[in-house]
């Protein structure tokens, strides 16, 4: 646009002249006004873009991560159940190793005490163990300070090493190790016992 002439070569022009200068600067003025309607349509096109581009980032992104917390959630909840089976275990673990260290015969009679404790008194209560094992627990129970002398030992084939029924006129209770240890698995892990049969 530098190459045309700002203005008409001489003072004085003739009215077709004229009326050439004067259509043609206001074909200038519109040919401006036409390129600043442009650049501003531009710019608020540009802008609009720019919005509509950062809303639908911004909306992509919330389900991303909205979509990644409900995966994380899921992970979490299965890691604790896990954990929850793993800290019974492991306590059920530390009790046996902390009462597989008491002598046999010692911890049989604490059970038992404890068994006695809840009955009545007046009841006459008998200790079945392995038939191997009654002499044993009769000489360790004569010297046991505990209130066991009441008691009746019996031998009983059917039980293994280790296992032991206090029984009574009202019934009877496995005083095992393991009995006891598989009563507290059980109320430990009620689902996990369902699983372990299936």
């Amino acid at each position: 646009m530098s190459d045309l002439p700002t203005r008409p070569g001489s003072r004085v022009l003739r009215a077709d002249d004229a009326a050439r200068w004067i259509d043609g600067f206001a074909f200038i003025e519109a040919a401006h006004e036409e390129a600043r309607c442009v650049r501003e349509n531009s710019a608020q096109w540009l802008e609009q873009a720019r919005a509509e581009g950062f809303e639908h980032a911004r909306q992509e992104g919330a389900e991303r991560a909205a979509a990644l917390l409900a995966q994380t959630s899921a992970e979490v909840d299965r890691y604790l159940a896990g954990l929850e089976t793993s800290l019974a275990e492991l306590a059920l673990g530390i009790a046996r190793q902390v009462l597989g260290e008491i002598d046999e015969r010692e911890r049989l009679l604490r059970c038992t005490a404890q068994a006695l404790a809840a009955f009545r008194q007046d009841q006459a209560l008998t200790l079945h163990v392995p038939g191997t094992e009654v002499e044993g627990l009769r000489q360790h129970l004569a010297h046991a300070p505990l209130p066991l002398h009441s008691l009746s030992i019996e031998g009983d084939d059917q039980l293994e090493a280790g296992q032991a029924r206090l029984g009574g006129p009202a019934g009877s209770v496995e005083l095992g190790l393991e009995a006891q240890l598989d009563n507290l698995r059980r109320a430990l892990l009620p689902l996990a016992e369902g699983d372990r049969d299936d």
